[in-house]
């Protein structure tokens, strides 16, 4: 071989490998769960999105395609049952991706539609800056309301996360919801820092807490009924506890919401209080019940006739009752 055709080898030699890494680095990761994938492969499928990121009710109903189907067993690999659960119970669900945006230095948060029959939710899921996760809020979910007019979710360029729901009031007017939340670094979730003074659109609150643990002595559901209650769970600190409450007077004219870490500033009484927030709330536990009282000004959480305030009895947890095993051994 002459020194002609020994370069003109060596060439195709080279540019087939380059051809070869090439395919192999365009080779797409697949969620199906034929294939493993570990943490990285998990977030890179979904793709990058510009800020803002807005899910709206129409993304909701779009046909997605069932390449970008993410196999169930993957996503729970990774994020946890109890973030589907509420909404989907262990029913069989479609998980698709919607996108992503990683704020520089901190979290990475994934947008992902969830479906099961007509039921559809799209939810924002958090990581921290070693791909581990932390926490997930619902930012949409599809209603059967015949009222309801419009919604949407949405992560702004200051990271902050919006929903909005609206519908139809009996007079024809619009009411609407809407509510800015942003990540907690200190109590791992996404803390309501904003919520309009608009009227409840959905028929059911929802209770971003419910799935927490209850091993506090004071943990548990403290309610009036389901449009008026407070319920608290386990914090990492046993100095604190965590807590939502909703409450709806005269008729529902007036409103107030709020979800927070309260810490105990004595045996039985815990105070909520966040730094550059005024509104300071007040808990004192009884042995069936907790008194709540606003010290200070909670106006941005509730309408302004009406106040974080009352009584609340404990409501008894349900117990497991475990069925008798009658033995099948004959005497």
């Amino acid at each position: 071989m002459n020194d002609k055709c020994l370069i003109r080898f060596l060439l195709f030699v080279l540019v087939a490998s380059i051809s070869l890494s090439a395919c192999k680095a365009k080779k797409k990761t697949s969620l199906s769960g034929e294939e493993p994938v570990d943490i990285s492969d998990f977030i890179g499928f979904f793709h990058d999105a510009d800020l803002p990121i807005t899910i709206s009710d129409s993304v909701l109903t779009k046909k997605n395609p069932d390449s970008l189907l993410i196999a169930a067993p993957v996503f729970t690999s990774f994020i946890p049952d109890s973030v589907l659960s509420k909404d989907f119970g262990k029913g069989k669900t479609k998980i698709y991706p919607l996108g992503k945006a990683k704020e520089k230095g901190k979290e990475t948060y994934l947008f992902v539609k969830v479906v099961q029959g007509q039921k559809r939710v799209a939810y924002v899921i958090c990581f921290d800056k070693k791909n581990k996760y932390l926490t997930a809020l619902p930012l949409i979910k599809s209603s059967s309301d015949n009222n309801y007019t419009s919604a949407y979710g949405s992560l702004d360029k200051k990271f902050q996360i919006i929903t909005y729901r609206e519908r139809k009031n009996k007079s024809g007017a619009i009411d609407f919801k809407r509510n800015i939340y942003i990540y907690n670094n200190a109590s791992n979730d996404f803390t309501l820092i904003v919520t309009e003074p608009g009227h409840e659109v959905t028929e059911d609150v929802l209770n971003p807490v419910d799935t927490f643990t209850q091993k506090n002595k004071f943990t548990g559901d403290y309610q009036v009924d389901k449009k008026n209650f407070i319920s608290f769970r386990d914090s990492r600190k046993l100095s604190e506890i965590i807590f939502f409450t909703h409450f709806e007077k005269n008729k529902g004219d007036c409103k107030g919401e709020l979800k927070g870490t309260a810490r105990f500033v004595s045996s039985r009484v815990a105070q909520y209080k966040e730094t550059g927030n005024p509104c300071t709330l007040e808990f004192t536990f009884n042995p069936s019940s907790v008194a709540m009282k606003e010290i200070e000004g909670c106006g941005s959480f509730r309408d302004i006739k009406c106040f974080f305030e009352g009584t609340y009895p404990k409501k008894k947890k349900k117990e497991v009752k475990q069925k008798n095993l009658k033995s099948t051994n004959k005497k």
